[in-house]
Protein backbone atom coordinates (compact mmCIF):
# COMPACT_ATOMS: atom_id res chain seq x y z
CA UNK A 1 0.00 0.00 0.00
CA UNK A 2 2.85 2.20 1.08
CA UNK A 3 4.76 2.14 -2.40
CA UNK A 4 1.41 2.34 -4.70
CA UNK A 5 0.24 5.55 -2.54
CA UNK A 6 3.64 6.95 -3.17
CA UNK A 7 3.38 6.34 -6.83
CA UNK A 8 0.48 8.90 -7.36
CA UNK A 9 0.80 11.29 -4.15
CA UNK A 10 -2.07 14.10 -4.72
CA UNK A 11 -2.27 17.39 -2.24
CA UNK A 12 -2.11 21.44 -2.51
CA UNK A 13 1.36 22.24 -4.61
CA UNK A 14 4.33 22.76 -3.05
CA UNK A 15 4.29 26.11 -5.86
CA UNK A 16 1.88 27.17 -2.64
CA UNK A 17 4.03 27.15 -0.47
CA UNK A 18 7.54 28.46 -2.04
CA UNK A 19 5.62 31.40 -3.88
CA UNK A 20 5.60 35.06 -2.96
CA UNK A 21 2.74 35.73 -1.34
CA UNK A 22 0.19 37.48 -4.31
CA UNK A 23 -2.52 39.88 -3.68
CA UNK A 24 -5.94 39.62 -4.36
CA UNK A 25 -6.44 38.25 -8.31
CA UNK A 26 -9.56 37.65 -10.36
CA UNK A 27 -11.03 34.69 -10.68
CA UNK A 28 -8.96 31.72 -12.19
CA UNK A 29 -10.37 30.19 -15.46
CA UNK A 30 -11.71 27.33 -15.80
CA UNK A 31 -8.68 25.68 -17.35
CA UNK A 32 -6.14 27.29 -15.55
CA UNK A 33 -7.94 26.10 -11.97
CA UNK A 34 -8.27 22.35 -13.34
CA UNK A 35 -4.56 22.63 -14.26
CA UNK A 36 -3.26 23.87 -11.06
CA UNK A 37 -4.73 20.88 -9.38
CA UNK A 38 -3.56 18.04 -11.83
CA UNK A 39 -0.10 19.92 -11.80
CA UNK A 40 -0.18 19.08 -8.13
CA UNK A 41 0.63 15.69 -8.84
CA UNK A 42 4.20 16.55 -10.23
CA UNK A 43 4.93 18.93 -6.52
CA UNK A 44 3.56 15.72 -4.34
CA UNK A 45 5.50 13.15 -6.21
CA UNK A 46 8.64 15.04 -5.47
CA UNK A 47 7.81 15.44 -1.87
CA UNK A 48 7.20 11.64 -1.23
CA UNK A 49 10.65 10.80 -3.14
CA UNK A 50 9.05 9.05 -6.27
CA UNK A 51 9.70 10.15 -10.17
CA UNK A 52 7.44 12.57 -11.91
CA UNK A 53 7.46 10.59 -15.05
CA UNK A 54 5.73 8.27 -16.00
CA UNK A 55 2.48 9.89 -14.00
CA UNK A 56 0.62 6.70 -13.32
CA UNK A 57 -2.41 7.91 -15.14
CA UNK A 58 -5.29 5.55 -16.26
CA UNK A 59 -5.55 4.66 -20.31
CA UNK A 60 -9.00 7.04 -20.45
CA UNK A 61 -6.86 9.84 -18.90
CA UNK A 62 -9.77 10.82 -16.57
CA UNK A 63 -9.47 12.89 -13.23
CA UNK A 64 -12.26 13.76 -11.02
CA UNK A 65 -12.05 16.20 -9.03
CA UNK A 66 -14.35 17.98 -6.61
CA UNK A 67 -13.87 20.77 -3.94
CA UNK A 68 -15.83 22.45 -0.83
CA UNK A 69 -15.56 24.86 2.18
CA UNK A 70 -16.60 23.05 5.29
CA UNK A 71 -18.64 24.86 7.16
CA UNK A 72 -15.48 24.82 9.77
CA UNK A 73 -13.85 27.45 6.58
CA UNK A 74 -11.55 24.43 6.06
CA UNK A 75 -11.48 24.00 2.39
CA UNK A 76 -11.61 20.34 1.04
CA UNK A 77 -10.88 19.01 -2.02
CA UNK A 78 -10.77 15.28 -3.39
CA UNK A 79 -8.86 14.12 -6.27
CA UNK A 80 -9.16 10.91 -7.91
CA UNK A 81 -7.84 8.15 -10.33
CA UNK A 82 -7.96 4.81 -11.29
CA UNK A 83 -7.00 3.43 -7.66
CA UNK A 84 -5.94 6.17 -5.95
CA UNK A 85 -7.99 8.81 -3.79
CA UNK A 86 -6.25 11.71 -2.46
CA UNK A 87 -8.35 13.93 0.15
CA UNK A 88 -6.91 17.31 0.98
CA UNK A 89 -7.41 19.57 3.80
CA UNK A 90 -6.30 23.52 3.77
CA UNK A 91 -6.61 25.81 6.61
CA UNK A 92 -5.31 29.40 5.75
CA UNK A 93 -4.65 32.45 8.05
CA UNK A 94 -4.06 35.19 5.52
CA UNK A 95 -2.12 34.50 2.45
CA UNK A 96 1.11 34.03 4.17
CA UNK A 97 0.54 30.97 6.35
CA UNK A 98 -1.23 28.21 4.71
CA UNK A 99 -1.13 24.75 6.29
CA UNK A 100 -2.47 21.50 4.13
CA UNK A 101 -2.49 17.84 5.14
CA UNK A 102 -3.61 15.09 2.47
CA UNK A 103 -4.78 11.64 3.10
CA UNK A 104 -3.84 9.17 0.75
CA UNK A 105 -5.73 5.70 0.35
CA UNK A 106 -6.50 3.27 -2.53
CA UNK A 107 -9.79 2.78 -4.11
CA UNK A 108 -11.86 1.94 -6.69
CA UNK A 109 -12.43 5.12 -8.93
CA UNK A 110 -14.34 5.07 -12.45
CA UNK A 111 -14.86 8.13 -14.82
CA UNK A 112 -18.22 8.33 -13.05
CA UNK A 113 -17.27 7.13 -9.47
CA UNK A 114 -15.29 7.53 -6.39
CA UNK A 115 -14.94 4.54 -3.85
CA UNK A 116 -12.46 4.60 -0.76
CA UNK A 117 -11.98 4.13 2.79
CA UNK A 118 -9.64 6.02 4.70
CA UNK A 119 -9.89 3.85 7.91
CA UNK A 120 -11.08 5.46 10.96
CA UNK A 121 -11.05 8.77 9.68
CA UNK A 122 -13.76 8.00 7.24
CA UNK A 123 -15.24 6.75 3.53
CA UNK A 124 -15.87 7.95 0.34
CA UNK A 125 -18.75 6.47 -1.90
CA UNK A 126 -19.76 9.34 -4.76
CA UNK A 127 -21.08 8.82 -8.09
CA UNK A 128 -20.72 11.26 -10.73
CA UNK A 129 -24.15 13.16 -12.37
CA UNK A 130 -23.11 15.28 -15.10
CA UNK A 131 -24.89 18.01 -15.67
CA UNK A 132 -24.75 18.78 -19.26
CA UNK A 133 -22.53 21.46 -18.72
CA UNK A 134 -18.95 21.18 -21.10
CA UNK A 135 -15.63 23.13 -20.86
CA UNK A 136 -14.48 23.32 -24.54
CA UNK A 137 -10.73 24.30 -25.25
CA UNK A 138 -11.21 28.18 -25.95
CA UNK A 139 -9.11 31.15 -24.94
CA UNK A 140 -12.50 32.01 -22.89
CA UNK A 141 -11.57 28.99 -20.88
CA UNK A 142 -8.16 29.93 -20.61
CA UNK A 143 -6.74 27.69 -23.26
CA UNK A 144 -3.90 29.26 -25.11
CA UNK A 145 -5.97 28.75 -28.46
CA UNK A 146 -9.63 27.45 -29.33
CA UNK A 147 -10.27 24.35 -30.42
CA UNK A 148 -13.42 21.41 -30.29
CA UNK A 149 -11.93 19.44 -27.23
CA UNK A 150 -13.70 19.11 -24.21
CA UNK A 151 -11.51 19.93 -21.36
CA UNK A 152 -13.79 18.86 -18.44
CA UNK A 153 -17.86 17.70 -17.78
CA UNK A 154 -19.18 19.31 -14.88
CA UNK A 155 -22.04 18.14 -12.66
CA UNK A 156 -22.72 16.68 -9.21
CA UNK A 157 -21.48 14.23 -7.03
CA UNK A 158 -23.96 12.37 -4.75
CA UNK A 159 -23.73 9.68 -2.24
CA UNK A 160 -21.74 10.09 0.68
CA UNK A 161 -18.53 11.63 1.79
CA UNK A 162 -17.14 11.12 5.36
CA UNK A 163 -14.31 12.37 6.99
CA UNK A 164 -12.50 13.34 10.77
CA UNK A 165 -9.50 14.48 11.25
CA UNK A 166 -7.38 13.71 14.41
CA UNK A 167 -8.69 14.96 17.29
CA UNK A 168 -11.52 16.19 15.77
CA UNK A 169 -9.84 19.50 13.89
CA UNK A 170 -12.13 19.45 11.85
CA UNK A 171 -14.92 17.05 10.39
CA UNK A 172 -17.42 16.90 7.13
CA UNK A 173 -20.56 15.02 6.41
CA UNK A 174 -21.78 15.85 2.36
CA UNK A 175 -24.16 13.86 0.30
CA UNK A 176 -23.74 16.28 -2.77
CA UNK A 177 -21.11 18.28 -3.65
CA UNK A 178 -20.47 20.13 -7.24
CA UNK A 179 -17.80 18.53 -9.15
CA UNK A 180 -16.27 17.80 -12.51
CA UNK A 181 -14.31 15.26 -14.73
CA UNK A 182 -11.62 16.39 -16.67
CA UNK A 183 -9.51 15.41 -19.27
CA UNK A 184 -6.24 14.86 -18.75
CA UNK A 185 -4.62 14.87 -22.25
CA UNK A 186 -7.14 17.75 -23.21
CA UNK A 187 -6.32 20.51 -20.72
CA UNK A 188 -2.71 20.17 -20.81
CA UNK A 189 -2.96 20.69 -24.60
CA UNK A 190 -5.14 23.83 -23.72
CA UNK A 191 -3.04 25.51 -21.39
CA UNK A 192 -0.12 24.99 -22.66
CA UNK A 193 -0.76 25.64 -26.74
CA UNK A 194 0.13 22.23 -27.91
CA UNK A 195 -1.09 19.61 -30.24
CA UNK A 196 -4.05 17.04 -28.33
CA UNK A 197 -1.21 14.06 -28.28
CA UNK A 198 -2.03 10.76 -26.00
CA UNK A 199 1.46 10.83 -24.16
CA UNK A 200 1.46 14.71 -23.32
CA UNK A 201 2.74 15.02 -19.73
CA UNK A 202 2.83 17.61 -17.12
CA UNK A 203 5.87 20.03 -16.82
CA UNK A 204 8.35 18.81 -14.08
CA UNK A 205 7.94 19.71 -10.23
CA UNK A 206 8.72 22.75 -8.41
CA UNK A 207 9.89 21.98 -5.06
CA UNK A 208 11.21 25.28 -2.63
CA UNK A 209 14.27 26.13 -1.08
CA UNK A 210 16.41 23.61 -2.91
CA UNK A 211 14.67 20.41 -1.53
CA UNK A 212 15.59 18.53 -4.49
CA UNK A 213 19.14 18.09 -2.54
CA UNK A 214 17.63 16.42 -0.02
CA UNK A 215 16.89 13.19 -2.69
CA UNK A 216 13.39 14.04 -3.28
CA UNK A 217 12.04 14.31 -6.75
CA UNK A 218 13.00 12.42 -10.09
CA UNK A 219 15.53 15.31 -10.46
CA UNK A 220 17.74 15.01 -7.70
CA UNK A 221 21.22 16.10 -8.33
CA UNK A 222 24.64 15.53 -6.62
CA UNK A 223 25.42 18.74 -4.73
CA UNK A 224 28.39 18.94 -2.73
CA UNK A 225 27.76 19.15 1.18
CA UNK A 226 26.47 22.40 2.46
CA UNK A 227 24.86 23.60 -0.89
CA UNK A 228 21.32 22.97 -0.68
CA UNK A 229 19.93 24.86 -3.93
CA UNK A 230 23.11 26.57 -5.33
CA UNK A 231 22.51 27.77 -9.13
CA UNK A 232 24.72 27.13 -11.37
CA UNK A 233 25.57 31.40 -12.63
CA UNK A 234 26.01 33.89 -9.98
CA UNK A 235 23.22 36.12 -8.88
CA UNK A 236 22.86 39.73 -9.09
CA UNK A 237 21.48 41.50 -5.74
CA UNK A 238 21.49 39.81 -2.04
CA UNK A 239 22.87 36.38 -2.59
CA UNK A 240 19.60 33.89 -0.69
CA UNK A 241 20.64 32.19 2.13
CA UNK A 242 18.88 28.36 3.26
CA UNK A 243 18.93 26.61 6.34
CA UNK A 244 17.25 22.78 6.02
CA UNK A 245 16.96 20.31 8.56
CA UNK A 246 15.97 16.57 7.47
CA UNK A 247 14.79 13.79 9.63
CA UNK A 248 14.32 10.44 7.72
CA UNK A 249 12.84 6.92 9.50
CA UNK A 250 11.45 4.35 7.87
CA UNK A 251 8.33 5.06 7.86
CA UNK A 252 8.09 9.03 8.10
CA UNK A 253 10.40 11.80 7.32
CA UNK A 254 9.81 15.54 8.34
CA UNK A 255 12.10 18.37 7.00
CA UNK A 256 12.17 22.32 7.86
CA UNK A 257 13.36 24.66 5.72
CA UNK A 258 13.96 28.76 5.71
CA UNK A 259 15.41 30.61 2.93
CA UNK A 260 15.59 34.52 2.85
CA UNK A 261 17.59 37.06 0.30
CA UNK A 262 19.12 39.75 1.90
CA UNK A 263 16.96 42.18 4.20
CA UNK A 264 13.96 40.62 2.48
CA UNK A 265 11.10 38.39 4.19
CA UNK A 266 12.35 34.72 5.88
CA UNK A 267 10.36 32.00 3.46
CA UNK A 268 9.15 28.95 6.69
CA UNK A 269 8.39 25.71 5.64
CA UNK A 270 7.70 21.91 7.27
CA UNK A 271 6.87 18.69 5.50
CA UNK A 272 6.07 15.91 7.56
CA UNK A 273 5.08 12.34 4.82
CA UNK A 274 4.16 9.11 6.55
CA UNK A 275 2.76 5.82 6.26
CA UNK A 276 0.24 4.79 8.52
CA UNK A 277 -1.50 1.30 7.84
CA UNK A 278 -3.28 1.66 5.06
CA UNK A 279 -3.23 5.40 4.46
CA UNK A 280 -0.12 7.97 3.41
CA UNK A 281 0.17 11.41 4.57
CA UNK A 282 1.38 14.22 3.50
CA UNK A 283 1.24 17.76 6.08
CA UNK A 284 2.56 21.02 4.94
CA UNK A 285 2.65 24.44 6.87
CA UNK A 286 4.52 27.65 5.58
CA UNK A 287 5.05 31.32 6.73
CA UNK A 288 6.49 34.41 6.03
CA UNK A 289 7.99 36.51 8.50
CA UNK A 290 10.28 39.14 8.49
CA UNK A 291 13.80 38.70 7.97
CA UNK A 292 14.68 39.20 11.67
CA UNK A 293 13.25 35.49 12.68
CA UNK A 294 16.23 34.45 10.46
CA UNK A 295 19.66 35.02 11.09
CA UNK A 296 23.09 33.83 9.91
CA UNK A 297 26.20 34.88 10.80
CA UNK A 298 28.47 36.00 7.57
CA UNK A 299 31.04 33.38 7.95
CA UNK A 300 27.47 30.52 8.29
CA UNK A 301 29.26 29.47 11.50
CA UNK A 302 25.56 29.99 13.30
CA UNK A 303 22.41 30.41 12.86
CA UNK A 304 19.12 31.25 14.67
CA UNK A 305 15.33 30.93 13.84
CA UNK A 306 12.81 32.17 15.59
CA UNK A 307 9.10 31.97 13.17
CA UNK A 308 5.78 32.85 14.14
CA UNK A 309 2.39 30.26 14.18
CA UNK A 310 1.86 27.84 13.19
CA UNK A 311 5.43 27.16 14.14
CA UNK A 312 6.62 27.75 17.99
CA UNK A 313 9.48 28.15 19.81
CA UNK A 314 13.00 28.94 18.60
CA UNK A 315 16.37 27.10 17.26
CA UNK A 316 19.79 27.27 16.72
CA UNK A 317 22.48 26.18 14.05
CA UNK A 318 26.22 26.01 15.18
CA UNK A 319 29.17 24.66 13.23
CA UNK A 320 32.20 23.12 16.20
CA UNK A 321 35.49 21.50 15.49
CA UNK A 322 36.03 20.30 12.13
CA UNK A 323 32.81 19.13 10.85
CA UNK A 324 30.54 18.79 13.67
CA UNK A 325 27.21 20.35 13.43
CA UNK A 326 24.75 20.80 16.12
CA UNK A 327 20.58 21.33 15.67
CA UNK A 328 19.26 22.68 19.47
CA UNK A 329 16.04 24.21 20.41
CA UNK A 330 12.58 24.13 21.23
CA UNK A 331 11.49 24.84 17.65
CA UNK A 332 8.26 22.65 16.98
CA UNK A 333 5.56 22.98 14.13
CA UNK A 334 1.44 22.26 14.36
CA UNK A 335 0.39 21.06 11.51
CA UNK A 336 -3.41 20.05 10.31
CA UNK A 337 -3.84 16.84 12.29
CA UNK A 338 -0.11 16.68 14.45
CA UNK A 339 0.19 19.46 16.88
CA UNK A 340 3.22 20.09 17.75
CA UNK A 341 5.88 18.18 16.26
CA UNK A 342 9.57 18.33 17.29
CA UNK A 343 12.14 20.09 14.64
CA UNK A 344 15.34 19.43 16.25
CA UNK A 345 17.56 17.29 17.80
CA UNK A 346 19.80 14.30 16.71
CA UNK A 347 17.83 12.59 14.27
CA UNK A 348 18.06 16.02 11.79
CA UNK A 349 20.57 16.46 9.39
CA UNK A 350 21.17 20.10 8.76
CA UNK A 351 22.83 22.24 6.23
CA UNK A 352 23.49 25.83 6.15
CA UNK A 353 24.29 27.45 2.68
CA UNK A 354 24.43 30.81 0.93
CA UNK A 355 24.23 31.56 -3.12
CA UNK A 356 26.35 32.89 -5.16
Amino acid sequence: MRGRIAIVGLAVAAALLCASPATAASKPSPASRFFAGVSRLNDDLALLGQSSSPLGLPRNRVLSELKFVNHDGYTISVIALEQTVAFTVVHRKGRRRPSVTTYLAHGKVTPTSIQASFADRGRIALRFRPSGREIHASRHAGCRRSGDNVIGRLGLFVGELRFRGEGGYTSAEIHRVRGGSIDFSALIACVLGAPLRPDVSLPAPRLPMGLHRLGLGASTQKAAPGTPGVGTHPRSGPKPTTLIADSKLPLSRTIFAVRTRGHGHARFLAVAESSEGSIGVLRLASVSAPSSTFVATDTLASAGVKPPAPFSGEATFEHGPGSTKSWTGSLAVSFLGAPHVPLTGSPFRTLLARGF
